[in-house]
Formats: structure tokens, sequence, C-alpha cells
């Protein structure tokens, strides 16, 4: 059998902790048509090897990581990408013979680098995790420079879309964005999702407990909206409502939550557990009585998915957001969804009241899961992709 080499590139996430780029590799590794390498940034907080095997399978080479806190150190945050890019990539793909190379964006400048390999006749994939553009609005006030900055943004992405051989959206929504962006390009679907934790409510532990859990789970970008759980927990403390709000990961963001929860003299309600490993986080994720994700209503936030609301069904745990489109369509409809934070309040503390309506939330927030959006659905659309370049 022919076994083709595949190369994933990821440069905003860590390896195996982004749960997407590990999802995509198992599977194609585990196919026995594929053998797959990565190159991602090191996690110095848990001293990741630069060299490792993950899971006795995939060959992984990390960098020196920096982490930014502000759009000066995301800029030297991708220099250092770049130039280990320069030095890894070519020593990856001549010294493993790689067929494919899979880029997991955002930044957009990783495909240009990887363009020479095409001469070699590598493929290479473009799997748009978010819109640069649109995250890049969020994050930074309009002005001449930022006019500059998203221009060179755009290009970099329509770059993007003309190198690759296929380009893979997570949601349908972006997939139209990539074909009005660029028409002739090929493209498939392949939502963010998890692997099935549990076919059951009966499988999960019970709860013990006699306070209301609230659960935040990812990385706290400044733009990923913190400051919507203060306010919300807040709202909760001046009801008397007994809570906890549990805070599981890190991120540049995690600095300014932490001033906004002691300004907020609500330091007894938070509980941060820091940077844990998956198999941990999803220890906690089931003792949550409610996934909250706080983005805020924009362009970008009703195009996009978030993991965590896959992250929070898999253990049926019900999801609170405000009305995004692409939230609304992953979760089926299925939980807390309100116009502005404190809608979302009133319905958490009215649905947990009655336990019966609760408990059937939580078993409709499961089941929808398994039946819909499990990774054992999403693997399958993925293997479909890779036959297209064939």
């Amino acid at each position: 059998m022919n076994i083709k080499k595949i190369l994933f590139v990821l440069e905003n996430n860590y390896f195996p902790r982004d749960m997407r780029v590990y999802n995509e590799c198992m599977t194609l590794a585990n196919s026995n048509k594929y053998k797959c390498y990565v190159i991602a940034p090191r996690q110095r907080k848990t001293k990741e090897k630069f060299i490792d095997i993950v899971d006795g399978k995939v060959k992984c080479f990390r960098y020196p990581s920096f982490d930014a806190n502000n759009i000066g150190g995301l800029f030297f945050e991708y220099i250092i990408a770049a130039f280990f890019y320069a030095l890894l990539i070519p020593f990856v793909v001549l010294l493993y013979r790689i067929n494919i190379i899979h880029v997991a964006n955002p930044p957009d400048f990783i495909l240009l680098i990887c363009a020479w390999t095409k001469l070699f006749g590598v493929k290479l994939i473009f799997d748009q995790h978010d819109l640069s553009i649109e995250s890049f609005i969020i994050k930074v006030n309009s002005g001449k420079f930022s006019l500059l900055l998203s221009n060179m943004l755009s290009l970099l992405e329509k770059l993007s879309y003309q190198l690759a051989n296929i380009v893979i959206a997570t949601n349908r929504s972006i997939e139209k964005y990539e074909k009005n962006r660029c028409h002739g390009v090929k493209t498939c679907v392949v939502r963010n999702s998890n692997q099935l934790q549990f076919k059951d409510l009966s499988d999960i532990p019970k709860k013990e407990s006699t306070f209301l859990r609230l659960g935040y789970f990812g990385i706290l970008g400044k733009e990923s909206g913190g400051e919507n759980l203060v306010y919300l927990c807040d709202k909760l403390h001046k009801k008397s409502i007994d809570f906890k709000m549990i805070i599981i990961g890190d991120g540049p963001g995690m600095g300014n939550l932490k001033e906004l929860v002691h300004k907020s003299n609500l330091v007894d309600k938070f509980f941060f557990n820091g940077f844990v490993d998956f198999s941990s986080a999803m220890s906690i994720i089931v003792n949550f009585d409610f996934g909250i994700l706080p983005w805020i209503n924009c362009k970008k936030h009703h195009m996009h998915t978030a993991t965590k609301v896959m992250d929070y069904m898999c253990c049926g745990v019900p999801v609170c957001s405000l009305n995004l489109k692409e939230q609304l369509i992953s979760a089926g409809n299925i939980g807390i969804f309100s116009d502005n934070f404190d809608e979302m309040v009133e319905e958490i503390l009215k649905i947990y009241a009655d336990k019966r309506e609760y408990e059937k939330l939580r078993q409709h927030t499961l089941k929808y899961f398994n039946k819909n959006r499990a990774w054992e659905i999403e693997n399958e659309k993925l293997k479909k992709c890779y036959r297209l370049l064939d």
C-alpha cells in the first residue's frame, strides 16, 4: 500500500492540545493510508518535548513559542513562528518526503511559506479555523494603519485560497464566505467537534453540589469576552445566588480577567484551574451545570463555531450563549440562547430551579451531540475531503 505522508502546521495552539488538529491527525493516522507529522509551538509551562511521538503514531516537532498580549507582541510571535517554519518545513518535507501539507490558520501567511513545495508535487490544504480579518477588526480600532493591516490580511487570505488544492471550512457560513472571496476554490466542510465521551447521562458521574456551577473552557484572548463572565457573575452575586465560576485554560486575556474579578469583589466566586491536559479538562467540565460562551454579538461570532460549545455538549452540559447564528446551528438550538447577558442570567436561574426541565435539557444536549455533532461523524467528512486530492 502506498502510504501518503502529511505534515500538519499549527501556530495558534499547541499539539495535542488543539483538539481539532489532534482529531484530524489521529483519524488519518489510524486509517493506515497516511503517516502524520506536526509542526507546532511548544508549551513552556508543561515543558513539552521539542521532538515527540504523540500516541505512538504522530511525530511532532515543536519550536520555542512566544505568547502575545498585544498587537506588537502578536507581530513578534508571528516573526518567531515564520523563522522556525522557514527552517523546519523544508527539513521535514525533504527528509520525510511529505506528500500533503495541511495548514491551520491563523495566521494566514503559513501557506505562502509552503508554496515552494508545490514544485515537488506537494499538495496544500488550507484549514480555515478562524477568520483572521474579522478577528483583527475586533481587536484593533479603526485608522489608516489598521486599514493597511486589514488589507494585507485580506490579501494573505486570498493568496492562501489560491495556493491551496482544497480549502476546509468549519461550517457552512465560512464555506460560503470562502466561495464568495475566491470563485472556483474547491471547498469542503469539517466541523469543529469532539469525540464521543458518554453514550447516556447515566454514564456521567452524578453531580453532588448545593450551589450553581458555571464554567468556561478554552484559551482566553483579549477578545474572548472575559468581561462578560464577570458581568454575568456580578448579576448572580447581587441576587444572592450561591454559585461558582470555574475557569479552565489560560491566555493573554487571563490577567485582565483576574483584575476585573478582583475589582468586582468576586474573588471567592471564581476558581481558576489554569492550563490542564484535555482528559483532566473533561473531568472538570462534566461537573459544570452550564457552559458559558461569553462572546459578544458581532459578524465574526455569527460565522465562527466555538469549539467549546462541542466540549460542553459532549459532557451533557447545556450551552449558554447570545443568539449567534453558528452557535445556534452547532447546538441544534438546544441550550440557553439570549439577546443579552441579563436575559441569560434569568434563563439560567429559571431552568436550574426546575430540576426536571434541567435534566431534560441535559439529556437533549448529550443526545443531539452524539447523534449529530460527534467527531465520529465529522471524521468521515475529513476522509472524503482527502480523497478529493487523489
